[in-house]
């Protein structure tokens, strides 16, 4: 797993968008495009968060981030693509007015149903980042072709 750290805008894309005040810290990660992927992103989210000195609910942060990451691996990462390049980019950012925003980008730039989704009535993954209070929304990539799913966290 590589981690780094840089520029605000390095980790988040699109971060004018994001109507939560402008980006002052972030970090980013790739992940592996399995199930180990979870895990791993578990143990980050709670070590990125605290080294960014993130106000709110890091236990509902972790949940969060599994939740997307889960998915991606489940939906974002295509049968047919070799095992050498099956990955995930996860970031986390911390905004002024104290948001956290996190990102996972997948290989797959389809998100069919992305509301019936974030409603649960097409599984429960994102239905569960929304039901922890996270703003969940997505867009294609710039680059790449696939697709970043971004929720917002307010410290509560």
């Amino acid at each position: 797993m590589k981690t780094e750290t840089g520029p605000a805008r390095a980790a988040v894309l699109r971060p004018e968008e994001t109507g939560d005040g402008e980006v002052i810290a972030c970090r980013s990660t790739e992940l592996p495009g399995d199930q180990s992927a979870v895990f791993a992103a578990r143990v980050w989210t709670r070590t990125t968060t605290t080294a960014l000195c993130w106000n709110g609910d890091v236990l509902r942060a972790v949940e969060v981030v599994s939740r997307l990451v889960d998915n991606g691996v489940r939906h974002g990462v295509p049968a047919d693509t070799p095992l050498g390049k099956r990955r995930l980019s996860l970031s986390a950012a911390i905004t002024d007015a104290g948001a956290l925003i996190v990102e996972v980008s997948d290989l797959n730039p389809a998100f069919p149903d992305f509301d019936v989704a974030v409603r649960g009535e097409r599984g429960r993954g994102l239905w569960q980042v929304a039901h922890r209070g996270a703003q969940v929304t997505w867009f294609l990539q710039s680059a790449g072709g696939g697709k970043t799913v971004r929720a917002v966290l307010q410290p509560m």
